[in-house]
């Protein structure tokens, strides 16, 4: 499913920045050093090579692959960027029309986590200020791919059919570029997860709605991560 984003939209959702933390639960028993060690090498390995595929632009990539790799590499950090200082900054200097500030601060943010949905959103709005229209198409595809995997999850209406999100910093991020407005945040459980359920306003309409998204996968890698 594609998602085609427009430079206003974006501009809408790149005002205010608020920060969700999660907690950690783990599960299993742990394997061997050595079959651990093989096990994350194959993983690692894996999403390099999606990664690479994402850096060409790949018209074949599947995001659901590389998210997932994600999350399962050494690279994965569950607040996927929100801690990172260059964020706040790009954000800033989006607000003052600082346009290669912004992209200096996206570089690094990207540098350290390529796949900051929020990185690459503002990404978009800069690098089109600047002129960097290859840029833009780069930053633009990744959003697009990235909120394309989210919608693909689920539809936000239920715990059932929540959407699948692999960071705070991405859940964010999908919630501003949809327009939304939160109203309110809790964190719920059922048997077979862990769900933040956002409270929301369509500024548009002013429909109020409620949208659940599935963190299981934060809180449980969120104790394996050192931060």
């Amino acid at each position: 499913m594609a998602i085609h984003l427009n430079n206003f939209s974006l501009r809408f959702a790149l005002v205010g920045c608020a920060v969700i933390l999660a907690a950690c639960a783990g599960q299993g028993g742990a394997p061997s050093e050595s079959t651990g060690s093989v096990l994350r090498n194959k993983q690692e390995s894996e999403y390099h090579q999606l990664l690479s595929e994402a850096r060409q632009l790949s018209f074949t990539l599947d995001f659901n692959r590389l998210r997932q790799a994600f999350v399962e590499s050494t690279e994965y950090n569950p607040y996927g960027g929100v801690k990172l200082k260059w964020l706040p900054e790009a954000y800033k200097a989006v607000e003052q029309g600082d346009f290669d500030g912004c992209l200096k601060n996206v570089g690094k943010v990207l540098s350290y986590n390529y796949m900051s949905l929020e990185a690459h959103m503002i990404g978009v709005v800069c690098s089109g200020q600047e002129g960097a229209f290859e840029q833009e198409d780069r930053h633009r595809y990744m959003v697009e791919g990235l909120m394309a995997s989210i919608e693909d999850s689920g539809d936000g209406k239920s715990q059932q059919s929540a959407f699948r999100t692999i960071s705070t910093s991405e859940l964010r991020g999908f919630v501003r570029l949809k327009g939304l407005q939160v109203l309110d945040q809790s964190i719920v459980y059922d048997q077979q997860g862990i769900y933040d359920k956002m409270q929301v306003r369509d500024p548009e309409s002013g429909d109020e709605y409620a949208l659940y998204f599935d963190v299981s996968q934060q809180f449980v890698r969120d104790g394996e991560v050192e931060n």
